[in-house]
């Protein structure tokens, strides 16, 4: 008889209910725009409403590096301010982009992610760091020069894209990423560190003539074989310190480390080829589960691309068709990933994932079954009710009236 929202009257009943996968979980992007920390708190709590267990934090990139490094400082003092970002799409920036004007910057104390993770764990979320390497590192590069490939000064990217930057695989760069792993692993509990791995041009590797002498001497003749020599390295670093690598599907190319977790998003491919090599592999297919995609073809705001609503989402199923049982055992479950090249504010970024969190928090916890998504809307109806109450800025058309 309380007018109290936080007590209901539920009828006795046994409720039996366990989640189908161990790897729930939900990617922000803080590099190309940076979200302050009350937010990240929130982004926590939102997951943790949708009983979603990972918080996969991307922290570094080629537009800012956002987290603090105490032995190495210029990362910050550096890599995490850009002078300005682009205006508009990048592609239709064409050979004469526009820029804002805006310096953009920000990053994390070591003391503000103690408190995140400690939030997150409260909350019995894992947040796992992702500390992208050896491309995606203009930000790192621009701080510490001596690491990169580059014979030209290298500056804190202002426009979205691939870019040519990559780290050079020497013992004093190893040493380097052993540092901050070093101090990372004093922040993060978590037994899982993303090493990104993805998208990372050879270019520059190609026209050294350092990391060409290096490869003779490693007996290395292809590009892609040094990056498998790049991440077997990390590996082992990680290894030594009670950590499991995880990475992007490009991984793969050139050999698959035998301990590596492959994060599948170009397509599902990847995780095909990781399961059936006897690797784990965590599906987050650009394909369903790229929450930066437009939700509709017209009258969104502006987004990277693509096109995923809601529907799509909710009719991904992360087990990949053609593995047995012991293959489909190495399936650890699927993320959403939100990048944040056309999300600048905490609000969009809400808008962006939600209710598409909601319909892929039941594809990863409820049993494999043919999905109704009309008897979905329904409930996602009643679902608005806590939404509402915790004020979440979610797409509101997605919600039946």
């Amino acid at each position: 008889q309380t007018k109290s929202l936080n007590v209901y009257n539920i009828p006795p009943m046994i409720i039996e209910d366990f989640p189908r996968f161990k790897y729930r979980g939900m990617m922000l992007d803080v590099s190309r725009h940076f979200m302050p920390v009350d937010f990240v708190k929130r982004y926590i709590d939102i997951i943790a409403m949708h009983k979603m267990n990972k918080f996969h934090w991307h922290l570094t990139d080629d537009q800012g590096w956002r987290i603090e490094i105490k032995k190495y400082p210029k990362l910050t003092e550096i890599g995490s301010k850009r002078t300005e970002t682009l205006k508009g799409h990048a592609r239709f920036a064409g050979s004469n982009p526009k820029f804002d004007g805006i310096p953009h910057e920000g990053f994390y104390t070591q003391d503000e992610i103690k408190d995140i993770v400690k939030y997150a764990d409260e909350r019995f979320v894992d947040v796992i760091p992702e500390i992208d390497m050896p491309g995606h590192t203009s930000a790192l590069i621009a701080a510490y020069p001596e690491f990169g490939t580059s014979t030209e000064k290298v500056d804190v990217k202002k426009i979205w894209g691939v870019h040519e930057e990559i780290l050079k695989p020497t013992d004093d760069t190893f040493k380097f990423i052993e540092d901050i792993v070093l101090e990372l692993k004093e922040l993060f509990p978590s037994s899982y560190f993303h090493v990104g791995g993805d998208e990372a041009k050879k270019t520059q590797w190609e026209n050294s003539e350092e990391i060409q002498k290096l490869m003779a001497d490693l007996e290395i003749e292809e590009e892609d074989s040094l990056q498998s020599y790049f991440i077997g390295r990390v590996e082992k670093i990680l290894s030594e310190n009670g950590k499991k690598l995880i990475g992007w599907d490009e991984i793969i190319e050139g050999g698959l480390n035998e301990n590596a977790i492959v994060m599948s998003w170009r397509g599902e491919e990847g995780g095909i080829i990781a399961a059936k090599a006897g690797n784990q592999a965590i599906m987050s297919p650009n394909s369903h589960l790229y929450f930066d995609y437009y939700q509709a073809k017209t009258g969104e705001p502006i987004a990277i691309g693509g096109f995923t609503p809601l529907d799509k989402v909710y009719s991904y199923e992360p087990v990949p068709k053609g593995l047995d049982i012991n293959e489909a055992s190495r399936i650890m479950g699927a993320q959403g990933n939100v990048w944040t090249e056309y999300i600048k504010t905490p609000e969009k970024v809400e808008y962006m994932s939600v209710p598409r969190m909601t319909a892929l928090s039941e594809v990863v916890w409820s049993k494999r079954k043919v999905r109704d998504f009309s008897e979905f809307k329904k409930r996602l109806n009643f679902y608005r009710f806590f939404l509402d109450k915790e004020k979440v800025n979610y797409r509101k058309t997605d919600l039946v009236k």
